[in-house]
């Protein structure tokens, strides 16, 4: 058995968190550009992490190859509710918000950023969608038909215990939230064109420093860009 004085166990583990982060702050510039003062990223900031990353890629390996395996069948469809219902309202939201960016860059007055009551809405819809799903016959007929518009082979059973996977939905909230609480993607430049005032109001209920969250919000109302961008770095850090 090998022994490690006191200190180096921690001093590791935040040497590979901070490894962790860095890595996927450069998965997020790559994949939804810069972002700050003077430049929009693309509003995906939600999807790209490990946890939601990772819901995607259960469902992908589920549906295209668990489901047509010998895997049992209660598995399968229980690895479905669990993953889809978890990262559904994110890419509900990044899919809309991805829209009303394009409309943004277009010149058209919309706020194509995450927003609290964005992610509330797309939570209440899931849960609402799964219930139909599972417990109305002919609610579930309609949605399935419209679902399979995009995606054909979707086929849902009929099945009460299923609507348990609902408990997920918290942790969605949650995740969302800490989204909210770095700064949403896209927030300081579309604060600076709309002239707003406390723009990042959501990052400071989601529990952000105050402080970073009243610098951010003075240097955006003087345009101190680079001001700006350095309390939003803080926040991502």
């Amino acid at each position: 058995m090998i022994w490690y004085p006191p200190m180096v166990v921690p001093i590791i583990a935040t040497i590979v968190a901070w490894y962790e982060m860095a890595m996927w702050s450069r998965v997020r510039r790559l994949l939804a550009g810069a972002d700050g003062a003077t430049r929009a990223g693309l509003p995906l900031a939600e999807l790209l992490a490990p946890v939601p990353l990772g819901a995607l890629l259960v469902l992908a390996v589920n549906d295209w190859w668990l489901k047509s395996s010998h895997a049992p069948r209660w598995l399968t469809g229980k690895l479905s509710d669990l993953a889809g219902i978890f990262v559904f309202p994110l890419v509900a939201t990044a899919a809309c918000d991805l829209l009303l960016w394009a409309a943004w860059r277009l010149g058209a007055p919309v706020d194509f950023t995450l927003r609290r009551w964005k992610l509330g809405v797309a939570v209440a819809l899931t849960a609402i969608g799964f219930a139909v799903l599972k417990l109305w016959p002919d609610g579930s007929d309609f949605l399935v038909r419209a679902m399979r518009l995009v995606a054909p082979r979707t086929h849902v059973a009929l099945d009460p215990t299923d609507v348990a996977a609902l408990a997920t939905l918290p942790l969605t909230w949650w995740y969302g939230r800490r989204v909210l609480a770095r700064g949403a993607y896209g927030r300081a430049a579309w604060a600076l064109r709309r002239r707003a005032t406390a723009p990042f109001a959501d990052a400071a209920a989601c529990g952000a420093p105050a402080e970073v969250v009243a610098t951010l919000h003075a240097a955006l109302a003087a345009a101190d860009l680079a001001t700006a961008d350095a309390a939003l770095a803080r926040l991502r850090a």
